[in-house]
């Protein structure tokens, strides 16, 4: 992205404030903050200093600390270790998984990490498959979402966090009936079913035909199914994290020709214990995109916990809330006891922000040196994520994180005037009307972009 010249910058720098037009909303719901990346005071600023909540907005915060502090081609590791001897084919003894807390490890991987060992020789375990859970101490919290159990979007963060958490159902009509099957057969979940065949019409969604009742160990479907759902997916949260793990991995080992093991149950690998097998994830880059398109709290947690984990501490969670501020601090971004953090998701009640915090976490990311990753992360409006369907007469120069709770509509990010210069744009409402507050929310945003683009012309005008 081009920067201005300095005769312009000095003119937008002058530039007045922008008067804003709440649609609407009532003065003590919204706070508002926005200023040009490329320099100059703020163009708006509306109780840009009271502490509100973020929602999802609060993981640009995690995602631009890791960036910094470990750096966008940051991985994380996963291992299978033993002490035990390879004989004929056969591990006679325990098998260590030690967890990395890879916030995007899936049945792939798992998969890719068990054909390793196969390579070795190995296709019998004889002993037990441990969890060595030692990378997390403590992973904090998400208080007063109770109500929400069992929901994908409250999975808690996890050392052995696998395929989030989720198995998936897949629908079958062939000619051979109307079924589903549990994508990995995960021996602890009971699947039963009442499909027949549905009518002949389009399947852009299989809920729309099916119903899905899950408590987390039995799951049944039933409905109606076109032909057009033939292998349609989707997804249900299941089992505990210990329990997915374990489940997830006696199922594709056995897929592999593999056997055993005896139990799955926790416990640490002995110091002498050798690696066998291991796996690197992806970049953090990649997982930050995940999170912040998608808005991912499990993945947004596990990322904030690996802060912790970096920092060092037998709290991990303590040890993540002070890097990030210790972050903020290192950047000159003063945050004068407004700062409150729960697990770095957004995925709280307690969480507390400033518009104005906010907006200069924005201005210091962009100015960065991982400025291309954090700003490649973030929804782009119009076109993927969680602006997919927002902003059609704005487009691609928006970019921007959402943020949604009971109370909260929240929006944070960028837009990029027709020069190439950028203004960061922080506007969060809190309040009972929250949930009602996404079209004037929408619309404060794109007039801030709307009146940079103006301030933008008339600044090149006097040049």
């Amino acid at each position: 992205m081009a920067f201005a010249k300095w005769p312009a910058l000095l003119a937008l720098a002058c530039a007045p404030a922008l008067a804003l037009d709440l649609h609407g909303l009532k003065p003590d719901e919204i706070a508002v903050w926005a200023a040009p990346v490329e320099g100059g005071e703020p163009l708006a600023s509306h109780r840009a200093d009271e502490p509100v909540n973020p929602a999802s907005t609060m993981k640009l915060l995690t995602g631009w600390a890791a960036l910094n502090r470990l750096g966008p081609d940051y991985r994380w590791k996963t291992a299978l270790l033993s002490a035990a001897p390879v004989e004929g084919g056969a591990l006679k003894g325990d098998l260590y998984w030690l967890g990395g807390g890879d916030p995007r490890f899936d049945n792939g991987d798992l998969l890719s990490l068990l054909y390793s060992l196969r390579l070795r020789g190995i296709r019998q375990l004889d002993g037990q498959l441990l969890l060595d859970k030692r990378v997390f101490g403590n992973i904090g919290g998400a208080e007063d979402f109770e109500g929400d159990a069992g929901r994908a979007f409250v999975v808690g963060p996890d050392t052995h966090l696998t395929n989030l958490k989720v198995a998936w159902l897949t629908f079958f009509n062939d000619g051979q009936g109307a079924r589903v099957a549990l994508d990995p057969p995960l021996a602890g979940v009971e699947l039963s079913a009442s499909l027949k065949p549905g009518p002949d019409e389009a399947c852009a969604d299989v809920r729309r035909f099916v119903s899905i009742e899950n408590d987390g160990r039995r799951v049944r479907v039933t409905g109606s199914l076109p032909p057009a759902c033939d292998g349609q997916r989707a997804y249900v949260n299941v089992l505990g994290h210990d329990a997915f793990a374990g489940q997830d991995f006696a199922a594709l080992w056995a897929a592999l020709g593999g056997s055993g093991p005896l139990r799955v149950a926790r416990g640490r690998a002995p110091d002498g214990a050798r690696e066998l097998a291991s796996w690197q994830s992806q970049p953090l880059a990649v997982a930050l995109s995940d999170i912040n398109k998608y808005s991912n709290n499990t993945m947004a947690r596990t990322l904030f916990l690996t802060l912790g984990r970096e920092a060092g501490g037998e709290d991990t969670a303590v040890a993540a809330e002070r890097a990030l501020r210790e972050e903020l601090s290192h950047r000159g971004i003063a945050d004068v006891g407004a700062l409150r953090l729960e697990n770095g998701s957004g995925l709280s009640r307690r969480e507390r922000v400033t518009a104005r915090l906010m907006g200069e976490v924005l201005l210091d990311a962009a100015r960065g040196p991982y400025a291309g990753e954090f700003i490649a992360s973030l929804p782009i409006a119009a076109t993927d994520g969680t602006l997919k369907k927002r902003f059609a007469g704005l487009g691609p120069r928006l970019r921007m994180k959402t943020g949604t709770l009971n109370d909260v509509k929240a929006l944070a990010g960028y837009w990029q005037a027709a020069d190439g210069r950028r203004l960061a744009i922080v506007a969060i409402v809190n309040g009972p009307r929250a949930m009602e507050s996404g079209k004037a929310l929408d619309a404060v945003v794109a007039d801030l972009a709307r009146g940079f683009n103006t301030e933008t012309m008339r600044s090149s005008a006097r040049r």
